[in-house]
């Protein structure tokens, strides 16, 4: 299976050539009075298609900035957005106002009015709302320890921490669950 940081890091060395290629075409005196980049690449309005060894798409992140950390080699993205390819039967999309990616893991996490849906058009769409989430990208699994809010038509439950296994569509509470249920009448 491809590495999906793997793919990212060549993306960050396409990058990181074409910015030297240009860099090394200017006067000599344009190189030395400007400054050091300081980051790894910078990217606005990009998109991550990560893909299966099947070659079919498993998920996508798009975000308005993504910029690597050069000193701690992680990826740092903004306004984010997460979406579980339609095919793969996952009717879970994520956002979050920031997202981290670190290095040598499958994982991002999210940070900032984080907010996971479900999709399903058939179904009462299920809404998760923390300020922290950590998305394991190979599991399809996310949890936190901070507090979360989960919706479902009028009926709302809050708890502290939440285990998220997304494609077995199944939500575990963690702690402090408390509750309030509209009662609904079956004809």
């Amino acid at each position: 299976m491809q590495n999906w940081t793997q793919l990212v890091l060549l993306l960050i060395a396409a990058v990181a050539s074409g910015v030297l290629l240009m860099r090394n075409t200017d006067d000599d005196d344009d190189q030395s009075s400007s400054g050091r980049l300081g980051l790894g690449y910078y990217m606005t309005s990009a998109e991550l298609v990560v893909i299966g060894e099947d070659g079919q798409t498993r998920y996508r992140v798009r975000t308005e900035n993504a910029k690597q950390n050069t000193e701690s080699d992680t990826i740092v993205l903004d306004q984010v957005f997460v979406e579980y390819d339609p095919l793969s039967s996952i009717p879970w999309e994520l956002r979050a106002n920031t997202g981290h990616i670190p290095p040598e893991r499958n994982i991002i996490e999210l940070s900032g009015d984080v907010v996971a849906e479900t999709h399903d058009e058939n179904d009462t769409p299920i809404v998760i709302r923390t300020d922290f989430l950590e998305l394991d990208t190979d599991t399809y699994v996310a949890e936190t320890d901070h507090r979360v809010t989960i919706d479902y038509a009028t009926n709302s439950v809050s708890a502290t921490g939440l285990r998220a296994y997304f494609k077995e569509d199944r939500l575990q509470l963690l702690a402090d669950v408390n509750g309030s249920f509209t009662p609904t009448t079956i004809n």
